[in-house]
């Protein structure tokens, strides 16, 4: 009996230390995943306390450049996956990095930023919805969001705005009465035959303001789902084909859009490509074909890439910087250095860590590549 009794406290102790090994282990393992963080924001202008959610780029805390600033209303819906898109669509060289803010709604108050919109036989959209308080929110948007972010984060003068429907309102409104307060625009969900309070349709007022030659440069993107359609009476599918033969006829070079309707997507689904091709809209792929071949096969790498980036930097109104490294991805800085080592071209090589550390001064990856090459 003593014998067994010794093993089973044996088995007993073995058993304790491996389940303790266990333990530590899921804890070791079991780590959170961030991707941004919130706070509360008290607004005066809504006369309440607004959550706001914020992700930064990858490295932010070291860099000591600026960046664009995407606003997404319905953020707790929209916010994780324009986060996504933004991510690796700039790890691509396809858009600058950005800083994603959201604006979740309060409980029940989403249709706030509904737009009064109705049928021509008087029946409404939004129900009861009048519109008055979208005002109110662009006024908490710029004069308490952008201050704040201004003063707490590196934002530069870009701005866009991401809304669905109902909370389309505040970027429609920015669009056609505030035009400079942002330079691009994502509409999801977009009602075009409907009327405004002004008594035009939403149709007509998104043509005089795409084809008013005197708004400073922006870009506009409008999505719907082809479900949605179906919902729909007969005037709204022909919007979207009227009002893009209207535009063709009528261009303007300080505006870019797109005006579309996404087959075999649903009212909510459609956000995912409409939120990709509304970022593609504002930063096209014939402005953002980073040609970094021809880059690598120049006398000069470092000032073809210096005279591309500026350029397109002129083009946008803000500094926009190469990609210092990313994702399995060679069309970087440093990409571009590691190539150069390989085919032996050190003096082209150093000009472009010399940009780099311009750029990027606080990086140690290129610190410790100038230090290994010097």
């Amino acid at each position: 009996m003593n014998y067994l009794s010794k093993y089973f406290r044996i088995f007993i102790i073995v058993a304790f230390i491996f389940s303790m090994q266990q333990s530590y282990a899921q804890s070791q393992s079991n780590k959170d995943i961030v991707i941004g963080k919130s706070f509360t924001l008290h607004s005066n202008i809504l006369n309440e306390d607004r959550e706001v959610y914020v992700s930064l780029p990858l490295n932010y805390d070291r860099n000591i450049h600026g960046y664009p600033v995407i606003i997404v209303m319905d953020a707790e819906y929209l916010f994780e996956v324009t986060n996504s898109i933004v991510k690796i669509k700039a790890s691509r060289n396809e858009m600058p990095e950005s800083i994603v803010i959201g604006i979740p709604n309060n409980t029940g108050n989403r249709y706030d930023m509904a737009m009064q919109l109705s049928y021509p036989d008087g029946r409404t959209f939004f129900g009861d919805a009048d519109g008055k308080a979208i005002k109110s929110y662009l006024a908490f948007i710029k004069k308490e969001i952008f201050p704040f972010l201004m003063d707490n984060y590196r934002v530069n003068n870009h701005k866009t705005i991401i809304g669905m429907s109902p909370t389309f309102g505040p970027v429609l409104e920015a669009f056609w009465d505030e035009p400079d307060l942002f330079d691009g625009y994502i509409v999801l969900a977009a009602e075009l035959a409907v009327k405004t309070a002004s008594g035009e349709t939403v149709q007509e007022r998104i043509s005089h303001a795409i084809q008013d030659k005197k708004r400073s440069k922006s870009a506009i993107y409008i999505g719907k789902a082809s479900d949605d359609l179906k919902r729909r009476p007969k005037e709204e599918a022909s919007a979207y084909i009227e009002l893009n033969q209207k535009l063709e006829n009528t261009s303007n070079p300080n505006i870019s859009y797109k005006i579309e309707v996404l087959e075999n997507e649903n009212h909510y689904g459609m956000s995912i490509t409409g939120i990709k091709h509304g970022l593609e809209t504002i930063y096209p792929y014939e402005k953002w074909s980073i040609p970094y071949r021809d880059f690598w096969n120049s006398e000069n790498p470092a000032n073809e890439i210096k005279t591309f980036y500026n350029r397109l930097s002129n083009q946008y109104g803000f500094k926009i910087l190469p990609l210092e490294d990313s994702f399995y991805a060679a069309q970087t800085l440093l990409g571009t250095v590691r190539r150069l080592e390989r085919q032996g071209r050190i003096k082209e090589l150093k000009e472009v860590l010399k940009l780099a550390i311009k750029y990027y001064p606080n990086s140690e990856e290129l610190k410790n590549f100038i230090s290994r090459i010097n």
